[in-house]
């Protein structure tokens, strides 16, 4: 059985962050949406852009999560990178090696890259954003470390995924998950052997002032469309992976992911993973509170 870990630093949301602004694929599916990169990307002369799109592509298969975990001192942007462009390449390798990464043979020189493009970005866009945001995501780590009792690992998990079932495996140890705003309601994991990180979404900013909560808009919109309705009528009472929903539904195999994103956000769906294994069943639970939820917004 594995054991869960809450751990949040301000580095994780700034790789959050960059990722969720570089990750085009993602951005219809963001909260923050195409507006959001639009803005930001104004920050940015296009020459900066188009280095950040090629480091990217360079070091896409290169997670910092498992250095940000094992750094051992202040993990502020600033104070991570100083660690981490300190080490040398044995201690990037041992670090990698612990956690069963494949390593490639130029690690020091993605090392070198990942350290421009988040420098780069945390002086354009991540040392500006709200302090609130971080603020919030660190009493969401705390409040999430204190459900924890011992035994009720996989729940707190499923919980904080809205709907992520992970299953024990023969290796697997450790579960970190981390809290996460920009690439809101996404969840997003790094695998290895022994260890698992996953970056859960999290509201952490009040919504403007009588507008509804992000929960409940992602929840009336999931329910509004046929297809996403069939999706769920299609789940009741049994799993099925992609292929299956995808032969069934009869739509493109693009099409049916953005459908379960949306699913997925809104906490409609058990996203049951077992090793590569994933399969989707109803989690009728989502909607328990619904009428509730919509009648205190309409009377607040």
């Amino acid at each position: 059985m594995y054991k869960v870990e809450v751990d949040f630093a301000p580095m994780y949301e700034c790789i959050a962050s960059l990722n969720a602004f570089l990750w085009k694929q993602n951005h219809n599916a963001m909260d923050g949406g195409k507006l959001w990169v639009r803005e930001v990307q104004a920050r940015f002369a296009p020459v900066q852009l188009q280095r950040m799109r090629e480091i990217i592509t360079l070091v896409e298969d290169f997670s910092l999560a498992p250095y940000i975990w094992s750094c051992p001192g202040d993990r502020s942007v600033s104070g991570f990178m100083h660690w981490f462009e300190d080490l040398s390449a044995g201690e990037l390798f041992e670090i990698a090696g612990r956690f069963g990464q494949s390593v490639p043979s130029n690690l020091a020189e993605l090392r070198n890259s990942t350290s421009e493009i988040l420098r780069a970005w945390d002086a354009g866009y991540f040392s500006g954003i709200n302090p609130e945001i971080l603020e919030g995501l660190s009493r969401e780590a705390e409040a999430r470390r204190a459900m924890l009792n011992g035994g009720n690992d996989m729940e707190v998990f499923e919980q904080a995924t809205e709907g992520m079932r992970l299953y024990p495996a023969e290796q697997l140890k450790q579960v970190i998950i981390i809290p996460q705003y920009h690439p809101r309601p996404l969840v997003t994991s790094a695998m290895y052997d022994e260890f698992v990180f996953t970056s859960y979404s999290c509201d952490v900013l009040p919504p403007e002032e009588g507008r509804p909560a992000p929960a409940l808009l992602r929840l009336t919109r999931a329910l509004s469309d046929e297809t996403r309705l069939y999706i769920l009528r299609l789940l009741a009472g049994k799993q099925l992976n992609f292929t299956e929903i995808v032969k069934q539904v009869g739509l493109s195999k693009s099409t049916i992911h953005y459908h379960l994103i949306a699913l997925r956000a809104a906490g409609l769906v058990i996203v049951h993973s077992s090793g590569k294994s994933v399969s989707y069943s109803l989690r009728l639970e989502a909607l328990d509170n619904l009428p509730h939820q919509i009648g205190a917004y309409l009377e607040s």
